[in-house]
Formats: C-alpha cells, structure tokens, sequence
C-alpha cells in the first residue's frame, strides 16, 4: 500500500462551485472505488491577506492509501477538469499528488509560509519537480500553490472540524431555521463556535453566494458536529455532507511575530508596540493608530466594520503597550505600508484617572488655583491646599484580549470560545463523517 497526499485548490468562483464540495466528489469516486482514507478531508486556510485568493481562501487535502497511485490521480483529474471553474476561465485550478509517508520537510516549510506569506510562483516549481510528485494545473496554474500547502500542513499542532453540508436543488437564501441556529449554539453541549453574530443577529454557518454550500459548522469534535446537525431545522434538502478537519479557529496565520526591521507586504502576524499620539478617526469610522516598536513607527487601521475593535481602538492612549494581529497591506502615498489589525491584546495601559482641583474640606467645595506652583485656595472659607485630586475614569478597558464581533472574524481567527480548548491530538476517521442522500 502506498500513501498518498492529493491536494487541490482553486475550483472556485463567485460565479459557483466550491473547492470543498469537488473534494467530496473526488472521495465519493475513491470509496466506490474501494480506496481508505486515513484521515479526515483537510481544509486549509492559507494567508489571507493575498489579494488573488480564492473566495474562501481554503486548499484542500485528501490522505489515502492505495495500491494504484495513478488511478488516484486520474480520478481526481477528471473531475477537476469537468467540474472545475477553470473550464469557464473563472479560476485557476492545481492538483498535486504525494506518494510518500511522511511528508517531505521542505513541503511542510511551503506549507508554513504559505499561511503568513506571499508565495512566488517559482518557489511551488522547484518543489513539485520532486519524483514523487505528480501535478496538473489550469489557467495560471496559481492553484498548485495551495494544492501543495495543503499537503505540507498535516494540522499537528491545534485544529478543529468543519461539517459542511451541500444543497439539492436550492438557489437564492438558505432554508436553515435561524430559532434552531440559536438554540444549538445557546446550548453549549457540542461544543461548537461562531455560529451567529448577536450584535447583527447575522447567522455565520450559511454562506450567501452561489456556491452549493447550504450551511457550514465549526467544531471542536467531529462527532459533536453531526449531532449538532441533527438539530438544525432546515427548509430544503440536503444533497450530501463531509467533516473536515481544519487549522480554523486556530490563529495560525497570526502566532509569528513580524519583523519590524523588514516588514514585508501580504506577511501575517502579530507585534507588540507602545501607542504613539491618538487614534484618528477618518470618515467611515476607521480608527488608524500608530505604535512604535524598536524605535519604529508602524501604522495600523482598525476598520468600522469590526464594531467592538474599532470601539476600543477610539479610546487607546499615548503610551498604552499593547500588542496587535493582522497582516501588512501594501504600501499608499498616504500611510505607507499599513497593519491591518485583527485583535487587539491590553498588555499594560497608561494612567488614565482624572486630574482635579482639591475639595475644601470645611465647604466641600473645589478649591481655585492660586497661581503656577503656588498651590490652591478655596474662594469661601480661604482654606489652602497644594494637594490634587485624582478621580478614576470610567474607562472601561482591561489588561486583556479583544477581538472584532464575530461576523467581522475572519476563518483564521481563534474566536474567544476556543480559548483553552487547542487541541493537537487527531481524532480517527469514523462514524457518520461523509454520507450522500437520494
């Protein structure tokens, strides 16, 4: 038997079709041809901050083991050709199979960069000359790019599941009852996270294209996942269903820190500064703020639509250490090149009580200045005092990490409710994980 890593990506466009729902036509025709696979579907989300990405961002990878690796590409290739955008010129599709066990080190490095940098087209090449690769791309070919790192990224570290359902005959809106959406994720039984935004009273789990997805769960437990589903109450059929197994929710494109000394366009991270004068508000609502990290000066834009972030990043002070995530865009005459902030952590906060003259203790009444450092005089009773008052401000702000509201996350982002619930041990493909209704 030998193990094979087929990765694909970039099926897609606005215009239809989705990267995950061809993966599940592929394994259909692997199981009827009586081929295992040894884990869950991957889906990984790459950097998401290039601006060519696909609609979604995701590669996908499919891990099996087979005595015919050939077929196992000419399977895949078949349906990537006749189902694929790129036959209406819309994408730019990439296949690429590994036949080895372990997945070489240089590929999952690809794999690595791929999430927090911009890739070249040439750096994919010099790796898929490998002999024990075999690719086949359309178009540009750009889609070998994911294809590959989605064969590097083998989720070790922390990961979570996505069930992905797929409709029969629907267009338009999604038939998923909003009150069911509600009561599952009220629940906190299975374990599930960014579902619906309460702030917008916008469900998260329905997509609003035309791509064949009918609702989306993320998840902790692939198992929770199909129990969850069973709950949804929907208002149209369902064609077919996979659980995938996933780096969303997980930060990954955030987690290194970005070198202020050579920051570099499309790179992810995160930095940790000190602010430097106020926030500016532009029209729209955006916040831009600077902050200064080894005596360099770094301009980040909190946009409105983030809601709670932008609210918090009015009310930073000169001064406030803090530390951002986000992904650098590309330079403009005005700003330069600019952090487009994700999360904002509180690390330490600049004194922000309030100043006032000194109560006369007799009158109670605020004391009037006498002159530059010659204290202060109450105007009734002609008490002095040199001492000031200070009152603390109701700002509410605190040593911690705050995020956009939910329906502002992007994948990658680790929502609040996975915060001490990374997990890094596999859970075996079994159960109900990928079935096809009549």
């Amino acid at each position: 038997m030998t193990t094979i890593h087929l990765g694909l990506d970039d099926t897609d466009s606005d215009d239809g079709m989705c990267t995950t729902y061809l993966t599940t036509l592929i394994i259909e025709n692997l199981i009827n041809e009586g081929i295992r696979l040894i884990d869950y579907p991957n889906l990984i989300r790459l950097n998401p901050n290039i601006p060519w990405r696909t609609r979604g961002n995701a590669a996908l990878c499919i891990r099996v083991e087979a005595n015919n690796p050939k077929k196992v590409f000419q399977i895949a290739k078949k349906i990537m050709i006749e189902n694929s955008e790129s036959r209406n010129n819309k994408a730019n599709s990439g296949l690429v199979m590994l036949c080895k066990n372990k997945v070489p080190v240089d590929i999952v490095k690809f794999a690595e960069k791929c999430i927090n940098k911009e890739i070249k087209m040439e750096e994919m090449r010099k790796l898929v000359k490998n002999k024990d690769i075999e690719y086949f791309g359309q178009g540009t070919k750009r889609g070998l790019i994911g294809a590959l790192a989605s064969i590097g990224n083998t989720l070790e570290n922390d990961h979570t599941y996505e069930l992905i359902a797929y409709r029969k005959n629907g267009n338009g809106e999604r038939g998923v009852s909003l009150q069911s959406v509600i009561k599952i994720d009220k629940e906190k039984k299975y374990s599930l996270f960014s579902n619906i935004d309460y702030n917008s009273h916008r469900v998260l789990i329905t997509p609003h294209g035309k791509d064949p997805i009918l609702f989306a769960l993320r998840g902790n437990n692939p198992e929770h996942l199909y129990k969850a589903m069973s709950e949804l109450k929907l208002y149209e059929d369902v064609e077919r269903f996979a659980i995938f197994r996933s780096n969303q929710g997980t930060n990954q494109h955030l987690n290194d820190k970005l070198d202020v000394s050579s920051l570099r366009t499309y790179d992810s991270g995160h930095i940790i500064g000190k602010m430097v004068g106020k926030p500016v508000v532009i029209k729209g609502g955006h916040v831009f703020i600077k902050i200064k990290n080894r005596k360099k000066i770094i301009n980040c834009a909190v946009y409105a639509p983030t809601i709670s972030l932008k609210n918090l990043a009015r009310n930073l002070k000169a001064g406030d250490e803090i530390e951002l995530g986000g992904g650098i865009s590309r330079k403009s005459k005005k700003f330069g090149r600019i952090l487009n902030v994700e999360y904002i952590k509180i690390i330490k906060l600049t004194d922000r009580s309030i100043k006032k003259n000194p109560l006369c203790k007799k009158c109670n009444k605020s004391m009037k200045s006498i002159g530059k450092n010659k204290g202060y005089r109450c105007i009734k009773c002609g008490s002095k005092s040199n001492k000031i008052r200070k009152i603390e401000s109701n700002n509410e702000i605190e040593n911690k990490l705050y995020l956009p509201v939910l329906s502002a996350q992007r994948h990658l982002i680790k929502p609040v409710d996975r915060y001490g619930k990374e997990q890094r041990n596999k859970k075996k493909l079994k159960g109900n994980w990928f079935k096809i209704f009549e």
